[in-house]
């Protein structure tokens, strides 16, 4: 094989370790379900901003009501972040996969699922 040949497969596979590393972008609105979740908080958006490199996010369920969220936390296509809900503490763990997210809601009475969606900008 010649040195040209292995300088091209090094830079292949190069590529391909770099792109299955890739941090997910999560940034933008997220439509929510969770419809085991108590109706007021079964569908809402997530909102997740980079703000001088760190990311946040605010659950909103109406115009009316919003939670900020605490420990948000992106790793690779990990979401991960908690919030205060009437009082109680609530812990969110998803996967994104291109534009849709797949997790768990956790809180004192039980683990619920949770699917999302990434909402297109209306141009």
């Amino acid at each position: 094989m010649s040195l040209s040949a292995v300088a091209v497969m090094i830079f292949l596979m190069a590529g391909n370790s770099s792109a299955a590393t890739k941090e997910a972008n999560p940034v933008g609105t997220w439509h929510f379900n969770a419809p085991e979740a108590p109706y007021e908080y079964s569908t809402g958006d997530i909102v997740i901003k980079k703000v001088n490199g760190k990311y946040t996010g605010e659950i909103v369920f109406s115009e009316y009501y919003k939670l900020e969220t605490e420990d948000f936390k992106v790793q690779k296509n990990v979401v991960t972040f908690k919030a205060y809900v009437e009082g109680e503490v609530v812990y969110f763990k998803g996967t994104i996969q291109g534009k849709k997210l797949t997790g768990k809601v956790s809180y004192s009475e039980g683990t619920l699922d949770i699917t999302a969606e990434k909402i297109q900008k209306k141009k």
